[in-house]
């Protein structure tokens, strides 16, 4: 909870103090770290509905076709060599987005930004760590299928992996410009 003075002139000409509380952000503010928890405790459904969702962008873009089982994504059915991506614990979006909840959470308790701008920047957020991941994972199994396991090792292990962190860094960054107005003032 925060409280704001907001300092005026009455009337009379008399300086008046008026208090505002802004209690605004404390739901969403829970809301949102229970989120984070039911993440990384639902961490096993997340992966297998990012194998889903990946299995079907891979079937309409990649060549051959591609199905997920639970967490693992089987791609280039019938064009040549198949593989399979499996979607672990560390490579989850859930580790993106519990974080990305939790600071979320952390910001609308502190109550210094507004609950609709702090509401459209998590959300916007949210939607760069999703992306990001659904995009290295695109990655990965493009250069598996052009270069085999040696595609596998560069995407997964180096670019892949910077593509997350640039996501994640651009997702703190959006949460915590929420928070700054045009002129450096705090936001209400």
């Amino acid at each position: 909870m925060s409280t704001s003075v907001q300092y005026s002139k009455s009337s009379q000409g008399q300086r008046v103090a008026t208090l505002r509380s802004s209690q605004g952000g404390i739901l969403p503010g829970l809301v949102c770290l229970a989120a984070a928890a039911l993440a990384m405790l639902q961490q096993e459904s997340i992966r297998s509905l990012e194998a889903l969702s990946m299995a079907w962008v891979f079937d309409r873009v990649l060549g051959g076709s591609s199905y997920s089982v639970r967490d693992i994504i089987f791609h280039n059915i019938g064009g040549g060599q198949p593989f399979g991506l499996m979607v672990t614990g560390l490579c989850s979006s859930a580790v993106l987005i519990a974080p990305v909840l939790a600071l979320t959470g952390g910001l609308f308790l502190m109550g210094r930004i507004a609950v609709p701008r702090l509401a459209r920047a998590a959300a916007l957020a949210l939607l760069i760590v999703v992306v990001s991941n659904g995009l290295r994972f695109f990655m990965i199994a493009g250069a598996q299928q052009a270069w085999g396991e040696q595609g596998f090792s560069i995407m997964h292990h180096f670019l892949g992996s910077f593509v997350v962190i640039a996501g994640f860094v651009a997702a703190i960054i959006v949460l915590v410009r929420a928070g700054k107005t045009r002129r450096g003032r705090r936001a209400a």
